[in-house]
């Protein structure tokens, strides 16, 4: 493994990574959602260079070498994980309200999720500097999509509006997926997905968070569906395997993420619509849903915890020890930075929100 390699995910390895695990809380908590954060900061720490060290094994030389290397470094598709979190926070902000016309009072709503997300990239981003991370930037950094969030949290009750008037979110799904292919023409030959600028870059990523709304209401709305363990892991499998097709096309084809990943969040929301049924009858692992609690730090910190151990500890060990170490240290880091920071924001946005809701 080489641990140097995520301190250079900062520049554009880090667009296409980003992920923002942590916006948005609902109002009695929904199963299972923690775990799939986790899992996915992890998966985005992996895509930053911190995968286990498995390289050496593959006899490049060979066909069967070549294809088992390209098969191993296509499984971990950070930007897949983008897109899920999107979805997930989609979801997250229309849960509470999704199955009545109650309207969030504006000041406390905007308040509860700048707070929780500001506070955070706030201590974060001169942290960074410190170990020469350069966060500061809401395109050409792993921000790029909090800058989107922060879009998406600033039009939801608009969104909400024209979701009554309309009946149904199809017609904004409608219009957002043509958008985001309207925005994907103005630059066809991209790579990766946050390729067109902070202006455009949430356009783009706009129908997977309103697929997340969608999401919202199937869930409340409908009835309890019966999904087998061996029925999940099926999904599982499904989106493991789109998610890797989706990151071969990017690397080894002219088709890159901004042509697959919103196609992928269509089978991203149908899979977390059957883990969500599922989880109602079969609780979380208790320790992937504490973890999930800071997946919000490990994504903001995991580029500076990686400097740090670099920066301190450049010779440790070989390979495999070296990556034994480094990954608990960056999760440690992660915990520590919630417990110091991300936490106390928490609980600042809700006592702001608590007076801001008084009459």
């Amino acid at each position: 493994m080489k641990v140097e390699s995520i301190v250079k995910a900062v520049g554009e390895d880090a667009g296409t990574c980003s992920v923002a695990p942590r916006f948005a809380s609902v109002e009695g908590k929904v199963s299972g959602l923690n775990s799939i954060r986790f899992i996915c900061a992890l998966w985005v720490f992996f895509g930053h260079g911190a995968q286990p060290p498995l390289e050496g094994i593959f006899n490049r030389h060979s066909t069967v070498g070549l294809f088992l290397a390209g098969l191993y470094n296509n499984l971990w598709v950070g930007p897949a994980a983008v897109i899920i979190f999107f979805v997930v926070s989609g979801f997250c902000i229309h849960h509470p309200y999704a199955d009545s016309l109650r309207r969030p009072n504006l000041a406390a709503f905007y308040a509860r999720r700048f707070i929780r997300l500001l506070i955070p990239v706030a201590i974060a981003v001169p942290l960074g500097a410190v170990v020469n991370v350069q966060l500061q930037l809401f395109n050409d950094s792993i921000l790029w999509s909090l800058l989107a969030e922060l879009i998406y949290y600033v039009l939801y009750p608009a969104l909400r509006v024209l979701r009554v008037r309309l009946g149904s979110w199809n017609p904004l799904l409608i219009v957002s997926f043509a958008a985001s292919y309207a925005v994907v023409l103005t630059d066809p030959h991209a790579g990766n997905y946050p390729s067109y600028g902070p202006s455009l870059n949430w356009l783009l990523g706009f129908p997977c968070w309103i697929l997340g709304c969608a999401l919202a209401e199937s869930t409340r709305s409908s009835e309890q569906v019966h999904v087998t363990a061996g029925a999940i892991w099926s999904w599982r499998s499904l989106l493991f395997a789109a998610a890797w097709v989706c990151s071969a096309l990017r690397f080894h084809s002219a088709i890159g993420f901004p042509w697959t990943l919103n196609l992928f969040a269509l089978l991203a929301a149908a899979w977390l619509r059957r883990e969500i049924f599922y989880h109602r009858r079969i609780s979380a692992s208790a320790w992937i849903e504490w973890a999930g609690e800071w997946s919000y730090s490990l994504y903001l910190v995991h580029l500076i915890a990686a400097a740090s151990f670099v920066l301190f500890l450049p010779h440790v060990g070989e390979p495999w020890l070296r990556w034994l170490i480094f990954c608990p240290f960056v999760l440690a880091s992660s915990y520590v930075f919630y417990l110091l920071v991300e936490r106390p924001s928490h609980a600042a946005a809700r006592r702001v929100a608590r007076v801001l809701q008084r009459p």
